[in-house]
């Protein structure tokens, strides 16, 4: 006979329509519900593959380097300015 026997627990769960439509978009299609809730609840690495293809094409490297460090050069200005202001006089 079987040494373990599985016992498959069934729970019935209720959301609204919007809910429904954000997960069935987040299914993939060779996985139940309840797959892709375990597959969106896991804490997992940040996956680089994910990042794949989220930039505009158009863009060049050197472009998009140029624009990476005038937003590093601004942040570190704004930290400066709200540095000065936290001072005590």
């Amino acid at each position: 006979m079987f040494k373990h026997m599985f016992k498959l627990m069934v729970k019935t769960i209720t959301i609204m329509d919007d809910a429904y439509e954000l997960l069935k978009g987040k299914k993939e299609q060779d996985e139940s519900f309840s797959d892709t809730i375990r597959r969106l609840c896991q804490k997992s690495a940040f996956d680089i593959k994910k990042m794949v293809g989220i930039l505009p094409q158009e863009r060049s490297l050197e472009e998009l380097q140029r624009i990476i460090k005038e937003s590093r050069k601004q942040a570190d200005t704004n930290y400066q300015k709200r540095k000065q202001l936290l001072q005590p006089k």
